[in-house]
């Protein structure tokens, strides 16, 4: 799979948007939390 996703961090549920989801969630400080979600699960997060 090719170009950006949505990824979400298991600890505090922060959406990122890219290539990749960080090493490092700039929330929580927890590396290697993050998953990638589809579209719709990424808007229920941030409350869209």
């Amino acid at each position: 799979m090719t170009g950006k996703r949505h990824w979400r961090c298991n600890v505090c549920n922060d959406i990122h948007y890219g290539n990749a989801g960080p090493k490092v969630c700039p929330t929580c400080n927890v590396e290697n939390a993050y998953v990638e979600v589809d579209t719709e699960e990424a808007r229920k997060v941030m409350g869209l």
